[in-house]
């Protein structure tokens, strides 16, 4: 979660940050687009700049954003639940409250015929959103998907990819902007499914083609990352690499080649012992955007078997990332997905010696798990919390270090700060807090989920410490502990 610190981003917002500089209260005509989808405003909601902020109602705040509010009418005050300290906005007052903090603000809330309007801005980012101004075409993006911190640039968010004909000529997924370029940081394949892990931006042109069969990827301005050699089969003189599939699925090999130099682009071949429908999409979530071919699109996760009536507590643990999507990379190359599994293998460990308690993990192995079906395992199985494990990563800024832990809805957040309490006390790192997030697999799980970020890979000492066998017991112990004191349990 690449996040720098909550007030340092209050003070770049309001000391240098102005929507182009317009001084007085006017319709806008703003539209907002809210992960890529544009929000449907009610005829009532107008948007209005005050003081170069854009100002929208705070139904677009408590609906879109997945936010709680609540309303003091006697006070005239918008009160909203964050994370990162809760918000406090009066009617009139250029000041605002977060936590115990005070923060000036551009534009003050105001009343519109009966509806409060208060700067966006402020709130997204607040609560850990990224907002971007388009001045010339009136357009606001808001991202939940990816950090506050805009340490890599964003990622463009291809739909799915039908299946041209055999021998069709290839079609480009669909883009909102030009590629800033892109990194390959691994490539793997698990149960049908190809998965390649990247950094920065791709725009994939994959298709199928005939004789031999194969499904083929072309990545333009893409590179492999410096550590990609050292994480996987790769030749760095023919810039090429390859391994075998045995699955029991219909492809056989995957290969992957730097095809033009100058172009900088990169091709991933699939080949497959007959023709295959396919579909092609992007995954983007915490440390990590995958771009995922499925030759399975249809194909249900099913949960390991649970006794639902038993009186025990189901508790799904998820050790995030796995497989071609390596998560984050250390600051020696180790990486994510095997500290979280590791990790999670110690909690599950841990929990079949509790009576109370019945353990299902997401993965055993280093299989990649897409993340609506991470969710789904989870709802399937009837959970009563969720929680997913991962380890931290900040590019470009070793000394950054700490424990955060979070949430996405309310009932998410009394399990977080349960969990982050005893994470905290386990790992004996700076405390970076409870935050909210609106990360897939809590949005998705129908139970109480949070998400752990126990510790920076890329600081060297953390990195150290986390791979530690000790400091992971102490961990799961620590998790144990938390899901007993939230359930109750002795």
């Amino acid at each position: 979660m690449k996040q720098i610190g909550f007030f340092v981003l209050l003070t770049a917002l309001f000391f240098c940050f102005s929507f182009a500089g317009q001084a007085s209260a006017q319709s806008s005509g703003t539209t907002i687009i809210l992960d890529g989808q544009a929000l449907s405003l009610q005829k009532k909601d107008k948007v209005e700049i005050v003081k170069g902020s854009v100002m929208v109602p705070i139904r677009v705040i408590s609906e879109n954003l997945g936010l709680l509010v609540t309303w003091n009418q006697t006070d005239k005050q918008v009160k909203i639940w964050s994370g990162s300290g809760d918000i406090k906005l009066t009617i009139g007052q250029p000041t605002a409250s977060v936590g115990d903090a005070k923060v000036r603000l551009n534009a003050a809330p105001v009343n519109r015929s009966g509806t409060t309007l208060v700067p966006l801005r402020f709130v997204g980012e607040s609560a850990g959103i990224d907002i971007g101004w388009d001045n010339a075409k009136k357009i606001v993006t808001l991202t939940t998907s990816q950090p506050s911190e805009p340490w890599l640039p964003p990622s463009p968010t291809p739909s799915a990819t039908p299946t041209p004909a055999p021998g069709a000529t290839p079609t480009p997924s669909p883009s909102p902007s030009p590629a800033a370029g892109g990194l390959i940081k691994g490539i793997g394949w698990s149960d049908g499914r190809l998965a390649i892990s990247f950094s920065g931006s791709l725009i994939p042109k994959t298709y199928a083609v005939a004789d031999p069969s194969r499904i083929v990827v072309e990545l333009p301005n893409t590179v492999f990352d410096p550590a990609f050699s050292t994480l996987q089969s790769y030749d760095p003189a023919t810039q090429s690499g390859e391994f075998a599939i045995s699955d029991g699925s219909d492809a056989s090999h995957v290969k992957y080649a730097v095809t033009d130099a100058v172009s900088k682009t990169v091709t991933v071949t699939v080949d497959l012992a007959a023709d295959k429908p396919f579909s092609a999409y992007q995954e983007a979530d915490v440390e990590s955007n995958v771009y995922v071919v499925d030759l399975k699109p249809t194909a249900t996760p099913t949960p390991p078997p649970v006794n639902p009536n038993n009186g025990k507590k189901i508790v799904v643990i998820d050790p995030g990332h796995g497989d071609g999507d390596p998560g984050g990379i250390g600051a020696t190359n180790k990486q994510e997905k095997s500290f979280n599994l590791s990790l999670a293998l110690k909690v599950e460990k841990l929990l079949k010696k509790e009576s109370a308690f019945q353990v299902v993990l997401t993965r055993h192995d280093d299989t990649f798990i897409p993340l609506s079906d991470r969710a789904t395992i989870a709802n399937k199985a009837g959970a009563d919390a969720f929680v997913s494990i991962h380890a931290n990563i900040a590019p470009g800024k070793p000394t950054v270090r700490g424990t955060e832990t979070y949430y996405y809805a309310g009932s998410g957040k009394t399990l977080a700060n349960v969990m982050h309490k005893h994470l905290v006390q386990a790992t004996g790192f700076t405390d970076r807090k409870v935050k909210y997030a609106s990360y897939k697999v809590l949005r998705e799980t129908a139970m109480p989920a949070t998400l752990l970020e126990v510790g920076f890979l890329s600081n060297a000492t953390e990195e150290s410490i986390l791979f530690s066998d000790s400091f992971q017991d102490r961990v799961a112990q620590a998790i144990v502990d938390g899901l007993k004191e939230y359930f109750r349990v002795k």
